[in-house]
C-alpha cells in the first residue's frame, strides 16, 4: 500500500503484515496493520514517504522465524523498518538508515528500502 493515504496526507503509505494458518495458507486473522501514525513506529506520516513501497522479510535476530521489513524509500533519503509482530499485536518497529547500518549517511532522493528480500 505504497501510495496509501493516511488521513489527507497522500504518498505516505502503511503495510499489512498477514500470519500464515494451520493449512499452509494465509489468514487476516490477527493482522497488523503497520503505518507511521501507529503508535511504535518510528517517524510520521508525511507525504510521499511512500512507507510500504516494498516489504519482505528477513532473520534479523537468529531465531528462525523472519521478522517483516517495510522500506520507505521517500523517507528522506529512504529507511527500512524492522518489525515485531504476533498477531494482533505490533511488539516493536525499528527504523534503519544507510548510517545505521554502518554506511555513509545518504542524502534525500537516495530511495534506501526500495528494494527488500523476501
Amino acid at each position: 500500500m505504497r501510495s496509501e493515504a493516511i488521513g489527507s496526507v497522500k504518498g505516505s503509505g502503511a503495510a499489512l503484515v498477514l500470519f500464515g494458518n494451520a493449512t499452509g495458507g494465509i489468514t487476516t486473522k490477527g493482522a497488523v496493520w503497520v503505518d507511521q501514525d501507529t503508535a511504535g513506529v518510528p517517524g510520521v506520516v508525511s507525504e510521499g514517504d511512500h512507507f510500504g513501497w516494498t516489504v519482505g522479510a528477513l532473520d534479523t535476530d537468529g531465531n528462525g522465524r523472519g521478522e517483516p521489513l517495510v522500506g520507505s524509500p521517500g523517507n528522506g533519503a529512504g529507511t527500512v523498518t524492522v518489525l515485531k509482530v504476533r498477531p494482533g499485536t505490533l511488539e516493536s518497529a525499528k527504523a534503519l538508515a544507510e548510517a545505521d547500518l554502518g554506511w555513509a549517511a545518504g542524502s534525500d532522493g537516495d530511495a534506501f528500502g526500495i528494494a527488500l528480500p523476501h
